[in-house]
């Protein structure tokens, strides 16, 4: 069987080993909410224009129950394996990761079990600056490899743009990241056409709802999300609060210093590239004396706004969200996960549940590191 480097050999592409880097530790974990903006903070978006700080009924709303029924996560694991010299002019990393995403389920007793089955993916990311005709020639090469066939592996291409990413392995991240989204779409999907989703059986996808990025447009993908909630457990304390004063103007972290347990903002107006709007608030989960830093124990929450939603979200619907959200504060990941305070209990297992799915990092780069010359 050829090594890896000899495959590209044969297209006068030098690939060579260095030590093998998972991305993942070398590189810190951006803010999940990375690049995201708000549109404007003046006019609330939802039904009480009011641009005061909301405060949750805790005490005459049923503290036990949650419309929450259904947890989905996605996760990858990026790692260099080796560079490759182009026309002998550039170096450009080579780049392996295994990418997952799956749903866990809540039944009626509470417990819970994975929704379906957890989908996986291996890649072999290589850079679009290598002209067409190499890449696929590699590309089939690679897939007839016994190694290939043994880990379902796939080859794909990631462009690195220095306007957007600093270092090229920060584009074969996200494209492992869009990977992953992908993944997380066909799920949501699945779930949808087989009506698994209820106003009172809502979905929450661990972080922002980016599956906006992959939007086609098409009015059935909002369709897609009426029944989903996105909950970010880190978020940018520094996004301004208009995207007309990315400079000067209010950032979203000095007003989330004013939240108190229990309490939530107002509902900010977001769009994308299609015109879809919807809304994201922030609620604190945990009091302030139980945490270490004023920003901790503070989610953001993101719901697209749909059909008579156009003119904001329902503020009925956005402080039930709210209350399911802090219902999920117990129990608690204290002491298992540095993210505890931010940490919806269920996100925590389904994430717990999906990455026991990933091979361990020794043996999946030995892989490849093995088909070296």
């Amino acid at each position: 069987m050829p090594t890896l480097s000899e495959i590209f050999d044969k297209r006068r592409i030098f690939l060579y080993q260095n030590e093998s880097l998972d991305l993942d530790h070398y590189y810190h974990e951006p803010y999940q909410d990375e690049n995201d903006e708000i549109k404007e903070m003046g006019k609330p978006f939802e039904t009480d224009e009011s641009k005061k700080i909301r405060t949750i009924d805790l005490i005459n709303e049923d503290r036990t129950y949650s419309g929450f029924s259904y947890f989905m996560d996605g996760s990858r694991r990026t790692y260099k394996i080796g560079d490759m010299v182009l026309e002998g002019k550039k170096i450009y990393p080579v780049v392996v990761a295994q990418v997952r995403a799956g749903s866990t389920e809540r039944d009626r007793q509470k417990k819970l079990h994975i929704h379906n089955t957890i989908q996986r993916k291996n890649l072999l990311l290589l850079s679009d600056k290598m002209n067409e005709v190499d890449f696929q020639e590699i590309r089939q090469r690679i897939l007839k490899t016994q190694m290939a066939k043994d880990i379902h592996l796939d080859i794909v291409k990631y462009h690195f743009d220095p306007a957007k990413d600093n270092v090229p392995v920060n584009a074969a991240i996200a494209k492992a990241n869009s990977t992953m989204h992908d993944m997380e779409i066909d799920i949501l999907g699945q779930m949808v056409n087989s009506d698994t989703l209820e106003p009172d059986h809502m979905l929450v996808v661990d972080g922002p709802l980016q599956f906006i990025r992959q939007d086609t447009g098409k009015p059935e993908f909002a369709d897609m999300f009426y029944n989903v909630v996105g909950v970010s457990k880190s978020f940018d304390p520094m996004l301004p609060t208009s995207s007309k004063n990315k400079r000067g103007g209010i950032q979203i972290g000095t007003e989330l210093l004013k939240l108190e347990y229990g309490q939530r903002t107002p509902v900010f107006l977001k769009e994308n590239s299609k015109h879809r709007k919807f809304g994201c608030w922030y609620l604190r989960i945990r009091p302030k004396n139980r945490v270490a830093g004023p920003l901790e124990g503070i989610i953001k929450i993101e719901k697209m706004a749909v059909l008579e939603e156009e003119e904001g979200l329902d503020s009925s619907v956005v402080d039930n969200i709210s209350l399911w959200a802090l219902n999920e504060g117990s129990p608690t990941c204290y002491g298992r996960d540095e993210r505890w305070a931010s940490h919806l209990y269920p996100i925590y297992l389904t994430e717990r549940v999906i990455k026991v799915s990933f091979e361990s990092d020794l043996v999946f780069i030995n892989n490849f590191k093995r088909n070296f010359r």
